[in-house]
Parts: C-alpha cells; sequence; structure tokens
C-alpha cells in the first residue's frame, strides 16, 4: 500500500492486498466518474495481484481503491480464459437460487457454502467505455456477486446463515487481531490514514 503522505493528488500509486478488518473492505465504494491512465494501471496491477494470489476476482476495495470497479478471469490464469473488468455495475434479474462454497483473497483460509441466486443480469461500463450486459449462469454469476458485495463493503460472511456465522467470527476475530498488531507495529498505515487516502481518491475521480 502507498503511503498517503508520498502519493501526489491524481496519482494511485502501488497497490497490494488487503485483508479483514481493513477499512477499504468495510467502506461503500463510489462510482467512478473519470476512468484515467491511473486507473487503467491500477486495473492492470489488480489483475497481477489476482493471479499471483491464485485469484478469479478482485474488488477495488480488496487493493483498498474506493471505486466500484472489479476484474474477474475465472480461469485464474493470465493467458488462459477471459479477464473481463466491470466499472459502476449493476445487478438486476436475480434467478433461482444455488448452494456453493466460497473464499476470499481477503480471508485467507476462510472457505464456506454461501447461497446465492442462480442466475443475474450485470450491466456495468468496460474500461473503454463500452456498455456492458451479460446474462450470467454458473459461476461466472456467483463470482460476479460476491465482487459486487465488496463494492457495498460486505463480504460473504455477511450472507452466511446463523450456525455458520457464528463458526466464521472465531476466524475473524483472528484476523482483527493479526490486523491490530501489523498497525501497532507499524507495519499498515493506521486508520486515520487509511481513511485519508481513501478520502483523496475518492474525491479525484468521483466527484464531478
Amino acid at each position: 500500500m502507498a503511503d498517503s503522505s508520498q502519493v501526489s493528488a491524481g496519482t494511485i500509486g502501488p497497490l497490494s492486498l488487503v485483508e479483514y478488518p481493513h477499512p477499504a473492505l468495510l467502506r461503500p465504494a463510489k462510482p467512478l466518474v473519470r476512468i484515467d491512465e491511473a486507473v487503467c494501471d491500477a486495473v492492470e496491477q489488480m489483475f497481477d495481484i489476482m493471479y499471483e494470489a491464485e485469484g478469479i476476482g478482485l474488488a477495488a476495495n480488496q487493493v483498498a481503491l474506493p471505486y466500484r470497479l472489479f476484474i474477474v478471469n475465472t480461469s485464474g490464469r493470465r493467458g488462459h480464459g477471459e479477464e473481463l473488468v466491470f466499472i459502476n455495475p449493476a445487478l438486476s434479474r436475480p434467478r433461482g437460487t444455488a448452494v456453493q462454497e466460497e473464499g476470499c483473497l481477503s480471508l485467507p483460509g476462510l472457505r464456506m457454502d454461501v447461497r446465492r441466486p442462480e442466475k443475474i443480469v450485470v450491466e456495468a461500463w468496460s474500461l473503454e467505455g463500452e456498455p456492458i450486459r451479460l446474462d450470467l449462469e454458473g459461476l461466472l454469476s456467483r463470482v460476479v456477486q460476491h465482487e459486487f458485495d465488496h463494492l457495498d463493503g460486505k463480504l460473504f460472511t455477511d450472507r452466511l446463515p446463523e450456525a455458520a456465522a457464528i463458526e466464521a467470527r472465531r476466524t475473524l476475530e483472528t484476523f482483527r487481531e493479526v490486523f491490530t498488531g501489523q498497525v501497532s507495529r507499524g507495519e499498515l498505515p493506521g486508520h486515520d490514514e487509511i481513511v485519508s487516502r481513501l478520502d483523496r481518491l475518492e474525491a479525484d475521480r468521483c466527484k464531478a
């Protein structure tokens, strides 16, 4: 993560994956009103981070960016499958239900069954400014819904039934303890510094 004091206005800087309970994960993202070279570079970095972590989807919140943007490649491998970028997405027409195990790069090691609509329609914009409308089902539908939740500041653990949620809370508490320790040792910025950076990035590209 780039230190906000070292990043000038308009730039984004180097990105890295953040883990729960980083403030960016719990903060609803704002729609982008400006796509510039820095955003394009950020998307490239996001794909690099996703592949390195062996993921198949990654939301901007997960690299401490406050933008309604996520990427997907269900193959999880560079040069395979299709790289998709969704900017300012909207979901509609949920149909059916399906239960499948999910994990999250920001909650490493935690995997649990999650119930979601089986099919959905996603509308968004591409990085090139082209409209996207896809009627999804199967794995791609689930990944898109998972990443969309991130943009609303939600994690898959928020969708668990009560018994599973109680089990997950033990792991989440461990994540909190690790995060608090990293901040106290100066390995991560403090809360106010993180929020200040998010506010600045949001002001750069989310307010007309």
